[in-house]
C-alpha cells in the first residue's frame, strides 16, 4: 500500500516538473521568475534583452522602468522613469575625445537642456520638469523651464539652427531654415548666437530633415565676462563687483548742488550750476563761478 502511494506521488511530481519545462505553444503552464524561482543568473545566457525597446518615448511610464531610444544618437539611447509618466536620460556623456559633431547631448556634465534627436524631432530639455526644472540666470533675474520643448523641420530648407537663451530669458530656436517650435520662440533669419544670449547647441539639416549627429553642445557650466576700460572710463574690482565709473582726469563731473562758498569741497574738473551762476572747481576745494546772461 505504501509503496503504491509513494508511485502515485512520484508520478505527480513528475508530471508538474514536466508542465513547468515544457515550452508555453504545448503547455499553458509557465514558470512565475518572481515568485518560482530564488537568486537568478543570467550570466550564462547566449541572449538577454530586459529592456522596453522603441523610437519614441512612450506617454506613460511606472517609477524605474527604463526604456531604450532606438531613434537616439548612439550615447544618448538609455531613458529611466524617474516619477510617473517622466523620463529622464541616463546615458553617459560622450568621451572628451570624441567628435564634436556626435550630437548635443551633455557637456561637462550638464543635464539641464539637453538636446536629443528622435523621430525626425529635436526634443530640447525633456528632463525639464516641475520637480527638475532647468534654470537659467540673467543678471538678477532666474528664469525657470519644467517643460521640454520641441522643434520640428516646417520645410525642405538645408543648414543650421541655432538654440540658446535670449536676453529677456526665452528658449529661442533660430535659423534660416523653417521650423515650429512647440515651448519654445523661432527666430528666422539667425545666423549665430545673438549678443546677450546663452548658446546651448547648433543643429544641421539637409533638405528639410535633421542630420543624425549633426548636433554641437555649446552650453558651458565655467563661463566669465571680460569688460575692458575705454577712454574716460575707469573699472574698479572690489571683492569680485566690478564697478564702472567716468575717469575724473579725463572728464569733468558734475556736482547736482552748487557749493555754498568757493572753500566747498571739490576735485579739479568738477563743476555745477543753477540758475544764477556756473561754477568750476580749479584746483582741491576751490570753485569759481560766472554769471549767467541771456543772449
Amino acid at each position: 500500500m505504501f509503496i503504491r502511494i509513494g508511485m502515485v506521488l512520484l508520478g505527480l511530481f513528475v508530471n508538474q516538473a514536466f508542465a513547468q519545462t515544457t515550452t508555453p505553444s504545448l503547455n499553458p503552464t509557465t514558470l512565475n521568475l518572481q515568485t518560482q524561482s530564488r537568486n537568478p543568473d543570467f550570466s550564462a545566457f547566449p541572449f538577454t534583452r530586459p529592456l522596453s525597446v522603441g523610437s519614441a518615448l512612450p506617454s506613460t511610464c511606472q517609477l524605474g522602468q527604463l526604456f531604450f531610444n532606438s531613434a537616439a544618437p548612439a550615447g544618448s539611447n538609455l531613458y529611466a522613469c524617474t516619477a510617473a509618466n517622466v523620463w529622464t536620460l541616463e546615458s553617459a556623456p560622450a568621451a572628451p575625445s570624441a567628435p564634436a559633431a556626435s550630437g548635443a547631448t551633455t557637456a561637462s556634465q550638464l543635464g539641464d537642456f539637453a538636446v536629443t534627436l528622435a523621430s525626425g524631432t529635436l526634443t530640447v530639455g525633456s528632463n525639464c520638469s516641475a520637480a527638475t526644472p532647468c534654470n537659467v540666470r540673467i543678471g538678477s533675474a532666474v528664469y525657470r523651464f519644467t517643460n521640454p520643448a520641441t522643434v520640428t523641420p516646417s520645410g525642405s530648407t538645408s543648414g543650421m539652427i541655432f538654440g540658446y537663451i535670449d536676453g529677456s530669458g526665452n528658449l529661442a530656436v533660430g535659423g534660416n531654415p523653417a521650423l515650429t517650435c512647440n515651448g519654445c520662440t523661432y527666430a528666422p533669419g539667425v545666423t549665430s548666437f545673438p549678443n546677450g544670449s546663452i548658446p546651448l547647441f547648433s543643429w544641421t539639416l539637409t533638405y528639410g530633415s535633421f542630420d543624425v549627429g549633426g548636433g554641437t553642445d555649446f552650453r558651458a557650466f565655467l563661463s566669465r565676462k571680460n569688460i575692458q576700460s575705454g577712454t574716460g572710463i575707469l573699472i574698479t574690482e572690489t571683492a569680485g563687483v566690478s564697478t564702472v565709473a567716468a575717469d575724473p582726469s579725463l572728464l569733468s563731473l558734475r556736482v547736482l548742488t552748487a557749493p555754498a562758498t568757493s572753500s566747498t569741497a571739490c576735485s579739479a574738473g568738477q563743476f555745477s550750476f543753477d540758475s544764477t551762476y556756473y561754477y568750476l572747481c580749479t584746483g582741491a576745494n576751490t570753485w569759481k563761478r560766472v554769471a549767467l546772461s541771456s543772449f
